[in-house]
């Protein structure tokens, strides 16, 4: 047998200092499915070369993160949450506009 490890007992049980982990109040992906739902449908645009549709479709499905983050509570956004509000609404803002600004900016004239 192994020594017991943080908490545990050698009967496999958790001591009593142990902590509980407290459950989480929200759903596992919730909002979520809409941004991916943004996202594939940028991706298929990528896959039959229409780059500035997938632009729009990819920085706007951020942004549309970015909203619901901001507008939905906490329990409703699901797997859009992954550090606090600020921090998440600022990174999704700042990559939406990344990817706007890259595509838009591209140069799809034939040569």
């Amino acid at each position: 047998m192994s020594d017991p490890g943080a908490g545990e007992r050698e009967d496999g049980g958790v001591g009593a200092h142990a902590q509980r982990r407290p459950a989480l109040d929200t759903r596992p992906l919730a909002a979520w499915w809409v941004i991916f739902a943004g996202l594939v449908v940028g991706l298929l645009f990528v896959l039959t070369d229409h780059m500035l549709r997938a632009t729009v479709s990819l920085g706007g499905a951020l942004l549309l993160a970015a909203v619901l983050r901001v507008a939905l509570p906490g329990s409703r956004v699901g797997g859009i949450a992954v550090r606090g509000p600020v921090v998440d609404v600022v990174l999704l803002v700042l990559l939406g506009v990344a990817v706007l600004v890259s595509g838009f900016t591209l140069d799809l004239a034939a040569r």
